[in-house]
């Protein structure tokens, strides 16, 4: 599986299936004010957490998830599972099975997770969460989450990385709650079931592409 962030909370997932040789999912592609995503972008899979309002024009027809349900598209398991994180705001988290792994995606959210929800969403091996405050998590409450769920690895996302001025906080904070003292960045993700630590969790920054 291949891991890249696209910035925000938008992700590309790339990976292998039985299939289908190579399987390409898009997760949040929103076009906000300082996303700089591209215009367009090709996938197979494209899942939502907010609608399909001011997304990114998406070629190569893919299957759309905005809602809750239980999928398998081209190979891959995907469980969403709806959320209320406001009066009225609903979202989805998502928990996609392909390769022999298994990932928890977390877009906008807030607050705490209640044992029902976390028992709902079942074991997994990595995590993607939001830790930059600003309509998302905080570093505090994104760590605690991290505590609460023990993820093998952790990605997070919705923070403003180096050299930037997103509408966020700093990783710094979230990194050094999890333990982690010098940083190292990677331009992608790059991981199968064999080089899953398993003993500790395991905190990867990516860079914006």
């Amino acid at each position: 599986m291949h891991i890249t962030w696209l910035g925000h909370s938008a992700f590309k997932i790339e990976t292998k299936t039985p299939l289908r040789d190579d399987v390409t999912i898009l997760i949040n592609p929103y076009q906000t004010p300082k996303s700089d995503l591209p215009r367009n972008l090709k996938s197979d899979i494209t899942l939502l957490t907010n609608g399909k309002e001011n997304t990114i024009t998406l070629s190569g027809e893919p299957f759309i998830i905005d809602g809750p349900g239980e999928y398998e598209v081209k190979g891959v398991m995907i469980y969403a599972v709806p959320i209320v994180t406001g009066e009225k705001d609903k979202q989805m988290i998502y928990h996609l099975e392909t390769e022999a792994l298994s990932l928890i995606y977390f877009g906008d959210f807030r607050g705490k997770l209640t044992d029902e929800l976390v028992e709902k969403l079942g074991s997994f091996d990595i995590l993607l969460i939001p830790c930059g405050n600003n309509q998302a998590l905080s570093a505090k409450e994104a760590a605690e989450i991290v505590n609460q769920m023990e993820p093998r690895v952790v990605v997070p996302h919705s923070f403003n990385p180096p050299s930037r001025k997103d509408p966020f906080e700093a990783v710094d904070p979230f990194a050094k709650l999890l333990g982690q003292k010098e940083k190292e960045w990677l331009p992608k993700f790059k991981i199968n079931k064999k080089d899953l630590p398993q003993e500790e969790t395991k905190l990867i920054l990516l860079e914006k592409t």
